[in-house]
């Protein structure tokens, strides 16, 4: 249920961010425009730290949140942030660019079965047929319910970079479930989003100018508008449970379940756009919904 949740409410905050976020966003023409993912992906972490953080004063553990820091393990989440988080979120926004948006998301997808395999040889997680056999499933099925036919002709260096972003997401959770052996998944989480939201900050702030956006302009409206308030709080604690089922379940089925974002984004495009349902988004949903029940009902191997 936890893994569940955690692609519920990423599937709710594509929703609402994709809502949201184009009003900020300036015409910059050419191919700045695919730099956009990066500066959204900015946003939407460092309104899911703060989230985070103001959770933790809530509850009165922000001084015990600080104190995890101290044990070795905390190197691990901040290689697993920095990866995860600018690292991979830049090598996909060059993938836009390059190759288009098609092609970078049917490389990345692919993010799932890279994770497992690092669990396994890292990790030494064991791993069932029938896991092998339902990650495959979710992450093709993700691919049909979100592929959008082309719209600027692929490269190598497009498809490369691509695959270096899905390295960087299956290596994050790895590193991650590593690091959270020391400290609880909240911590885990909340650490990344500060050290990811800071640094892609810097990055979208550096990267952007000279392209004809105004990165300044675009990031001082975002900090103003609710809807993406409401955004980033949805990626946090998407995160979170993220990073709790993995902690709990092991990679494959943490990441099998959190791909049933896809059935929960083509369910709300449906039910608040009034879009129509394609075969490809229905195929793709079903093969996501098989994938997650054949890996998250295996028992683990002694």
């Amino acid at each position: 249920m936890t893994g569940l949740a955690s692609g519920l409410l990423w599937g709710m905050n594509n929703a609402v961010f994709a809502a949201g976020f184009p009003a900020f966003a300036t015409d910059g023409g050419g191919t700045a425009d695919g730099l956009f993912p990066l500066a959204g992906a900015a946003i939407n972490d460092v309104w899911a730290a703060l989230a985070l953080l103001m959770w933790y004063t809530a509850r009165g553990r922000l001084r015990a949140f600080w104190r995890q820091w101290r044990c070795r393990q905390s190197r691990l989440i901040i290689a697993a942030a920095l990866l995860g988080g600018p690292i991979g979120q830049a090598c996909y926004a060059l993938g836009v660019i390059w190759a288009g948006p098609s092609y970078a998301l049917v490389i990345t997808a692919t993010y799932p079965v890279l994770g497992c395999l690092l669990a396994k040889v890292i990790l030494h997680q064991s791993m069932q047929k029938r896991m092998w056999i339902g990650t495959v499933l979710a992450a093709f099925g993700a691919i049909l319910a979100g592929y959008v036919p082309a719209q600027s002709p692929h490269t190598l260096a497009g498809l490369l970079v691509s695959a270096v972003a899905a390295c960087c997401w299956a290596s994050e959770i790895v590193l991650a479930s590593w690091g959270m052996q020391a400290m609880e998944p909240e911590a885990a989480i909340t650490f990344r989003e500060v050290i990811s939201g800071t640094v892609l900050t810097l990055l979208a702030l550096f990267i952007l100018p000279g392209e004809g956006i105004e990165p300044a302009h675009l990031l001082a409206g975002a900090a103003q508008a609710h809807i993406l308030w409401l955004a980033g709080a949805l990626a946090g604690f998407s995160y979170l449970f993220y990073y709790r089922a993995n902690h709990r379940l092991g990679c494959a089925r943490g990441m099998a379940t959190n791909a049933t974002y896809i059935i929960w984004g083509v369910a709300l495009n449906v039910c608040f756009s009034g879009a129509a349902l394609q075969p490809f988004e229905l195929l793709g949903c079903g093969l996501v919904f098989a994938g997650v029940l054949l890996t998250a009902f295996c028992q683990a191997e002694a």
